[in-house]
């Protein structure tokens, strides 16, 4: 992106229309790009492997001005506007708008009056959380925490999530597998850091990266068929994503430790017994919010 100073600025994203609307609208007030007023899109590249895009973000910002100019000049010398229309179509309300829903990769957001709900979505109905799927979260829950409402997460009646893609995971290198760490750290780190109440309504399997996520919440409501694990243990893996320190904290070393290395899954029952979940419902959803809606206790 640049201003109408030629102020660069490179980033990477996984939703190009709802990255433009944010700096056509100044929406992080605070931000460099709001300051310079960053509003034109000059250059872009697109790739399919966020790893990739992320390497290649890191090389661009050591390029000297002198080289990025070049860049940009190479496929656009006058300085074009290229967004064409980009953030026009974009699913990101703007302050005080109207508009109920939002949309991410993985993921829609309802908003209802007093709550946003999250709904994690694929089109296998297992909501494994993809590369781009963990971005796109980390994304929205930091734009959602800018007008903080309390927030429920949940999946389907059969899955609330079975965590991360392991036809991906097989494919990264240790470098790669690293940066993945991360971001999914950083996904978590988002949610715990959610600064209104955050309630993971699960149904059916929360597994690994799922676990991980719903352990992040402030609070947890199960439905009686939900089933809890972290079964990386089996496949030789373990998680990256801050859950061998928040299961521990929750439930206790020996439980945790269990769990973990024995791989084995828990069903809402034991969960409950076991402090995991704060609450057994048949209707977590429906559950977590008449909890909102009357400022009960969980």
């Amino acid at each position: 992106m640049a201003s109408h100073r030629r102020v660069l600025y490179i980033g990477v994203t996984s939703d190009l229309d709802k990255r433009v609307w944010q700096y056509q609208h100044n929406v992080h007030g605070w931000s460099f790009t709001a300051r310079y007023r960053v509003h034109r899109l000059v250059y872009f590249e697109t790739y399919s492997n966020i790893v990739s895009a992320i390497t290649r973000e890191k090389k661009l910002k050591h390029f000297t001005r002198a080289e990025k100019v070049a860049l940009i000049e190479s496929r656009n010398p006058k300085w074009r506007d290229l967004s064409a229309g980009s953030g026009r179509e974009a699913r990101v309300p703007p302050p005080g708008s109207t508009r109920r829903d939002m949309a991410g990769i993985g993921f829609v957001v309802e908003r209802r009056e007093q709550c946003d709900i999250l709904r994690l979505t694929s089109e296998d109905g297992t909501n494994r959380l993809t590369r781009a799927c963990v971005l796109s979260l980390a994304d929205i829950v930091r734009e959602l925490s800018r007008e903080p409402r309390p927030l429920i997460i949940t999946g389907n009646p059969h899955f609330f999530s079975a965590g991360a893609d392991l036809n991906e995971i097989a494919t990264l290198t240790g470098p790669e597998a690293f940066v993945f760490s991360k971001a999914g750290q950083s996904m978590t780190d988002a949610v715990d850091e959610f600064p209104a109440p955050v309630i993971a309504a699960v149904n059916g399997y929360c597994m690994g990266g799922g676990m991980d996520l719903a352990l992040a919440c402030d609070y947890r409501l199960a439905s009686p068929h939900a089933v809890f694990g972290h079964r990386g243990a089996a496949l030789g893996l373990i998680t990256g994503w801050g859950g061998t320190q928040r299961l521990a904290r929750l439930i206790g070393r020996s439980r945790a430790t269990e769990m973990f290395i024995a791989a084995e899954k828990v069903d809402a029952k034991r969960a409950l017994r076991y402090g995991l979940v704060d609450r057994v419902s048949d209707d977590p959803l429906a559950e977590a919010l008449r909890v909102i809606q009357h400022r009960l206790p969980v």
